[in-house]
């Protein structure tokens, strides 16, 4: 009488332990489409946050181009104006890179 219990309890905790597995099993596929929605979500803002940033760094570098622009007309503008000041500075800064080359 004794097998027919523990034959019932067997079959019992095994159907308890294969529910359980398959509620498992259930919770690992939905885990596994919650990730994959989360690292699709962070690709497209990681790839969103790189294009901003490329698109800054354009917009820095033309900045700088016109800047760097500006500087060199004002530059030629200041040798017209005073073209012997522009060859005696010249030719100071040469003889000082050339004083400091040789030590």
């Amino acid at each position: 009488m004794g097998t027919t219990v523990e034959g019932k309890s067997d079959k019992t905790s095994e159907a308890s332990l294969q529910d359980d597995l398959d509620l498992l099993k259930e919770d690992m596929a939905a885990l596994r489409k919650d990730l994959q929605s989360v690292f699709g979500s962070l690709k497209g803002l990681a790839a969103t946050r790189a294009s901003e940033g490329v698109a800054k760094g354009k917009e820095m570098a033309d900045d700088a181009g016109e800047h760097l622009e500006a500087a060199k007309e004002d530059l030629q503008a200041r040798i017209r104006e005073n073209p012997m000041t522009a060859v005696g500075l010249a030719f100071g800064a040469g003889v000082l890179i050339a004083l400091l080359g040789r030590k």
